[in-house]
């Protein structure tokens, strides 16, 4: 199981969605929740682009490495 749930606490799809476009990166409300409930599976790329925005490593929001 993924931790974008956990690293997301207190900021809406929406929200998130927005602070990445800020940021160059691409990614909808919708896509972001699915990958939050594991109902689609981001590539590499982008769980790399999310672990930098939440700065931890991929591993860790994957859920491979309990070390951020």
């Amino acid at each position: 199981m993924n931790r974008l749930r956990e690293l997301r606490k207190e900021i809406t799809f929406q929200s998130l969605s927005h602070e990445l476009a800020r940021q160059g990166i691409q990614m909808s409300a919708d896509s972001l929740a699915k990958y939050e409930r594991g109902e689609r599976e981001p590539k590499l790329e982008t769980w790399e682009k999310l672990a930098a925005y939440f700065n931890v490593t991929p591993q860790y929001l994957v859920g491979w490495s309990d070390e951020r």
